[in-house]
């Protein structure tokens, strides 16, 4: 009986350490699960900015003569965000100033299509939780100039520029992405 006597509490030990290996390894599975979710949201952001992006590439191949005018009324509306004024609010207040017309059912104008299909890429961006930028790609201006679309979430900026924890940029001035950056950045010509 006594040789017995020393092995009480042992089972517990075992217990002990069974459940704090099972505690480390669903902490592992949490940890994943977290990663893959992530992941699975990005994709889908991707896939939505990639949607916005085509769509208003399409929209400047059809009025290629009002490329500049896209240009400046994305990014004047982009300008327009600030602390006290959120980017969706900003598009709202775009289509009160410029929209006159639907121009998928009404016939218009090449500056009013301008209009209409800069405010509906606005919109889609808004809609999907993105910001959308529009601006001549870096090192184009002197050959076939072309167009830097980008998408941006999740606090990254769709500018191109110095990376800090103040400005959130996409991609530095010569179009390298940052790391870590949350944007993705379309060409089109």
């Amino acid at each position: 009986m006594g040789q017995f006597n020393s092995q009480y509490g042992v089972g517990l030990v075992e217990v002990m350490v069974a459940l704090f290996l099972l505690a480390v390894a669903v902490l592992g599975f949490s940890a994943l699960n977290i990663v893959s979710i992530k992941a699975t949201d990005d994709s889908v952001l991707i896939a939505n900015a990639n949607t916005v992006m085509r769509g208003l590439s399409e929209d400047l191949r059809l009025n290629p003569n009002n490329i500049l005018a896209y240009q400046q009324d994305i990014q004047s509306t982009l300008g327009q965000v600030s602390d006290t004024k959120d980017y969706c609010t900003a598009v709202a207040e775009y289509k009160t100033r410029n929209v006159k017309k639907n121009c998928d059912k009404d016939s218009c104008t090449a500056e009013q299509l301008a209009k209409y299909n800069s405010w509906s890429a606005m919109k889609q961006a808004c809609d999907n939780g993105m910001l959308l930028n529009m601006f001549t790609c870096p090192g184009t201006a002197n050959k076939q100039l072309r167009q830097c679309i980008i998408a941006s979430w999740d606090g990254t900026k769709p500018v191109f520029g110095a990376n800090s924890d103040i400005n959130k940029a996409c991609a530095d001035t010569s179009g390298i992405y940052h790391a870590g950056s949350d944007c993705m950045i379309m060409e089109s010509y």
